[in-house]
């Protein structure tokens, strides 16, 4: 073992920037699977500790009036353990600048929150007259403690003032740049007061058994509905899922996929330099050999040093790996509104870190070592020199005529085939970081360019919500302002089937704002019973087809609907809870939903689509329309939202294609080292008759070159079935998308990769240009 360890230590002193490139690319390979398994536990145990340390509700609904004797007698029934009250508001917020879309919440008494309990992160809570927003909330307002904040719910609303006390994290609440709303607390009388009520309306319940809890919210609704007191939004807490769980799990699988793509890549560095060090020490092995040693005997020091690299780099990697995964952890967490759980050790990383060093590195040497050894003896000690015409014909034919064009380039285009096996471990290594670059970029894109489409199917410029009467018809009155293309009515509403969540969507038969995209049976016409047009989403997970009697519940009431058709539409919110949509007229969704003549929100297609221009309008419908307190939503502002989900999920892959891609451009890097290495004596001679130090330079550049761009052409055949793949896997978990990779993103993937080449391959260029004739010459 002491030899073994001292051969192994030897070998790595001789070549210390090849061993360090090999370590490196174990070390980022392990370091990748390690950050991915560490954060997926991790936002386990924040979601755990989140609903423990904050108290997190079972169940909440909003109700009329929530007096404490009806909170008293819903705390004593059967499966409650607490109960809390908040007052709930939406609202709107500025400090001079402009209005932002807030939930206002008000508490009684903050030191002592029975359920969802805030965290102090700066400043004090707030007392009468003040108020504390989520810490995310400066992303979309400029606010600092001492501030006076005006809170105003609707332009017909009087304007309150607050002074901002401090800040707070609002517990499972996604970031507010990604909802484009903030969160702020309020005492709840103060909150009350702007509501105009006696009591609280948002309930807040806590469960002794979870599983039972769908159970006693139908006994809570009951209940209210005795006591005439009117709820609605009931929801009940699914124990493993969180608001946004569904769009973080499917970040963290993509994210193990290229984590388990870059510990694949580490096994073709491996083999690569093993290969090289047995070329190297081919006369070695023939004496050991010759000297009666046995095959085992010949292979065991080059695989204890493959041992060596492997749990230098597992070590190394599980360390960066955990700090990578708890930032990671971190920001997500911190994205979703989670607690971030303290940093923990756990033995299933370690574990998985030696696990994929120790098999990277001896699985890809106990190939080349195999090859080598198995030579007979004679081969071994056989001194053939540099075979110049190894592969000529070939390479001839294919580079003659490149020789017009500059010598130097076409001698390095002919290296890439004097090791044809190095050639092959080196191209792959590349093309695997090209298919990952054009994954990364299909999936980013198509899941931008189909979110873009959805919107598209909805050409409403934006929703103008009114929290006074008005009837349907007050359409006609929107289209005679002037700022008002076309105006219509529309519902919406939770509802099930089965055991299945959806939402409700009503519209006119005759819609001009929707465009329906129809795959089976027709639009919304009349039918008895009700009939209804369903997502192709939602088809499919309750089995449903064209013709289907089906029954929806909303809230207490049930309803028959028949399946007149099939759309194509999977637009989603972020956190969404529930599965496509159930498309009605609205005539029949404002009865079954039992808000009878009274219409409530209004889609809107303005003369101006201009994100400026939309503003400009529905402030003005607002101020006309004053007197029904609306609220108002532009459409590119919702659009806005999700492209920042967007632009997390892009850059989160990105990140991990750096890392795939430093492994790729390591295993060039290392080819052209090991290639130096080799060449030494030839490098010697065309120095010796002539050749500048600029010339070895573009002789190592256009080598390099040639191994990226054939490297390329593989991996674009190898990176579209997989961009495929990853665009299925993403839509699976999220919702269908259209898959999307153009020319301009595969031209710019070669481009990257041809420059990112030329760059690295500039060192060893630099080391091949510094070599001596009278030192590689001299005979020895």
């Amino acid at each position: 073992m002491r030899l073994l360890l001292t051969k192994a230590l030897r070998d790595i002193q001789r070549r210390p920037l090849r061993t360090l490139l090999t370590t490196l690319g174990v070390l980022l390979g392990v370091a990748g699977v390690v950050a991915i398994s560490y954060t997926g536990r991790s936002l386990a145990d924040a979601q755990r500790e989140t609903y423990a340390s904050t108290r997190q509700p079972d169940i909440t609904a909003f109700a009329a009036q929530l007096s404490p004797t009806l909170v008293d007698l819903i705390g004593r029934r059967d499966n409650v353990v607490a109960v809390d009250t908040q007052a709930v508001q939406i609202t709107r917020a500025s400090t001079g600048d402009r209005w932002v879309n807030t939930r206002l919440v008000g508490v009684a008494d903050f030191t002592n929150m029975r359920l969802d309990a805030v965290q102090l992160v700066s400043g004090r809570f707030p007392g009468p007259g003040e108020v504390a927003f989520d810490a995310s909330a400066t992303k979309l307002i400029d606010v600092e403690i001492g501030d006076l904040v005006a809170l105003q719910p609707t332009p017909a609303s009087p304007i309150n003032y607050a002074r901002v006390s401090g800040f707070v994290r609002a517990p499972a609440t996604i970031d507010a740049s990604i909802l484009n709303q903030a969160t702020a607390y309020m005492p709840a009388r103060d909150v009350r007061q702007i509501l105009g009520r006696h009591y609280d309306n948002y309930l807040l319940v806590r469960v002794a058994e979870p599983q039972r809890a769908s159970e006693t919210a139908d006994q809570i609704r009951a209940f209210l509905d005795k006591r005439g007191v009117a709820s609605s939004n009931f929801t009940v807490r699914d124990p493993h899922v969180f608001t946004g769980s569904r769009e973080l799990s499917t970040l963290l699988l993509l994210l193990q996929v290229f984590s388990v793509i870059g510990a694949l890549l580490s096994t073709f560095l491996v083999a690569n330099t093993i290969a090289a060090i047995m070329v190297e020490e081919t006369r070695q092995i023939g004496i050991i050999k010759a000297l009666g040693g046995t095959r085992w005997a010949a292979m065991r020091p080059y695989l204890f040093f493959a041992l060596t690299i492997g749990v230098t780099g597992a070590v190394l990697g599980w360390a960066i790996g955990l700090l990578g995964g708890q930032l990671l952890t971190g920001y997500l967490a911190g994205l979703a509104g989670l607690v971030l759980p303290s940093f923990s050790f756990a033995v299933r990383e370690l574990f998985l870190a030696l696990l994929v060093g120790i098999c990277v590195t001896l699985g890809s040497a106990v190939l080349p070592a195999g090859l080598a050894t198995r030579q007979k003896v004679a081969e071994l000690l056989a001194q053939r020199g540099v075979v110049a015409d190894f592969h000529r014909g070939i390479t001839q034919r294919l580079t003659g005529h490149l020789s017009r064009f500059g010598i130097v380039a076409t001698m390095g285009l002919r290296n890439v085939a004097r090791r044809p096996a190095r050639a092959w471990v080196t191209l792959t290594v590349v093309a695997v970081a090209v298919a990952a670059f054009l994954g990364t970029q299909a999936v980013s894109r198509s899941v931008t360019i189909t979110v873009d489409h959805l919107y598209d199917l909805y050409g409403a410029d934006g929703w103008i919500f009114f929290n006074r009467p008005v009837r349907p018809q007050f359409a006609t009155t929107l289209e005679q302002h002037p700022d008002v293309r076309q105006a219509e009515s529309w519902a919406n509403a939770r509802a099930s089937i089965g055991s299945v969540r959806t939402d409700v969507w009503g519209m006119p038969r005759n819609t001009g704002i929707y465009t329906p995209r129809v795959i089976a049976g027709t639009w919304l016409r009349p039918a008895n019973p009700t009939g209804a047009v369903l997502t192709n989403n939602l088809a499919r997970a309750i089995n449903a087809s064209v013709g289907d009697v089906l029954t929806l519940d909303v809230g207490d009431r049930s309803t028959l609907i028949q399946v007149l058709g099939i759309v194509d539409d999977e637009s989603t919110y972020l956190g969404a809870s529930t599965t496509g949509k159930v498309f009605l007229d609205v005539a029949d969704a404002r009865r079954i939903t039992g808000s009878g003549d009274r219409a409530a929100v209004f889609a809107l297609t303005l003369h101006s689509s201009d994100p400026a221009s939309v503003d400009e309008s529905l402030s003005r419908l607002e101020d006309t329309f004053r007197q029904y307190a609306p609220v108002t939503l532009a459409m590119y502002q919702d659009q806005a939202s999700s492209r920042r989900a967007i632009d997390i999920l892009t850059v989160m892959l990105n990140a991990m294609v750096i890392i795939v891609s430093a492994v790729g451009l390591a295993g060039i890097v290392n080819t052209l080292l090991i290639n130096l290495t080799e060449r030494r004596r030839e490098y010697g001679i065309l120095r010796a008759i002539g050749a500048t130090g600029r010339h070895l330079v573009r002789l190592v550049m256009s080598e390099a070159l040639g191994l990226t761009a054939v490297g390329c052409a593989v991996g674009l055949a190898v990176g579209y079935p997989l961009a495929r793949y990853l665009v299925y896997l993403t839509g699976s978990q999220l919702f269908g998308l259209e898959f999307h990779l153009g020319p301009a993103t595969i031209a710019a993937t070669i481009l990257v990769a041809l420059i990112a080449t030329a760059a690295v391959s500039t060192a060893p260029g630099l080391l091949a240009s510094r070599i001596r004739p009278i030192q590689v010459l001299r005979y020895e």
